[in-house]
């Protein structure tokens, strides 16, 4: 019997990605209800990954999404600092303190920021007790990562002994990143790419809010990037319901990140009995 197809959206829930000290770090947050009306419509889960100082600051937001959407909550760091300037294992402690106050559990799940993340910090969130991360795109982005090495499925990283990494998915070949980013800045060539090559049967889709809502802080941004952030941005939300509609007629049901994982461990776990009867 051949398994559902899962497709995972997930969405990095940081303050913005432009920090100043003029306020510039919430606007996307403005943008709120329009999110939600937006998933709501289309009738999928969210999984959230949440950075601890949005946790800290906006509360009332993190429950508004939790109470309005069908959606599950893991860690994206504690400070969201992409230049790597701190010890990982506090960083994590720290955003594992705030996660717990606020939801009042500890969180098993964990991205890094851009995706950048090393092999001895596998065992680190191992240790602070995380089962999965979700960090990896097996891609290439200049002076971020290099993992075009790295598989297109759910695997067990070298250094860790149980934890389980999730990547975001990537076209097979090309290992373009499925991502809001992406879809937007590629537009209807990607969407048609999508369509018609095979992915993965578990399919995690990264995306932000600055990905889909215009703020001031896009402007403020430096060339290329201002250019590359604001492209396509007007119609990133209908870029996104095709996208939906895409994965749904590719044969996929839209899922959390835990049913991904879950399903990999029954499938490991039936190969490992499998093993075990035929030795």
């Amino acid at each position: 019997m051949t398994e559902e197809k899962l497709a995972c959206i997930t969405l990095d829930l940081e303050n913005d990605w432009y920090f100043d000290e003029d306020g510039y770090d919430h606007l996307t947050f403005e943008y709120i209800d329009d999110y939600i009306k937006l998933i709501q419509e289309l009738e999928i889960p969210i999984t959230f990954f949440v950075v601890g100082k949005t946790m800290e600051r906006f509360p009332n937001v993190i429950n508004k999404l939790d109470e309005k959407l069908n959606s599950e909550f893991y860690l994206h760091s504690y400070q969201h600092d992409i230049s790597k300037s701190y010890d990982f294992r506090t960083e994590v402690q720290n955003g594992k303190e705030v996660f717990e106050s606020h939801f009042g559990y500890e969180p098993k799940g964990y991205r890094a920021p851009q995706g950048n993340i090393e092999p001895p910090e596998f065992e680190i969130l191992e240790d602070e007790g995380f089962i999965f991360d979700s960090s990896i795109f097996p891609s290439y982005r200049p002076g971020i990562y290099s993992n075009l090495d790295k598989p297109l499925v759910p695997y067990q990283p070298t250094k860790a002994e149980r934890l389980l990494e999730i990547p975001i998915t990537a076209t097979p070949y090309t290992r373009i990143p499925l991502s809001q980013s992406y879809l937007k800045l590629l537009g209807q060539p990607y969407l048609m790419y999508i369509r018609h090559t095979p992915l993965a049967d578990s399919l995690v889709f990264n995306t932000h809010l600055q990905d889909f809502y215009q703020t001031e802080s896009h402007d403020k941004l430096g060339q290329p990037k201002k250019t590359i952030m604001k492209r396509n941005l007007n119609n990133s939300t209908e870029i996104f319901k095709s996208l939906i509609e895409i994965l749904q007629r590719k044969g996929y049901k839209f899922s959390t990140i835990s049913e991904i994982r879950r399903r990999h461990e029954y499938s490991t776990k039936e190969k490992g009995d499998d093993n075990k009867q035929t030795s």
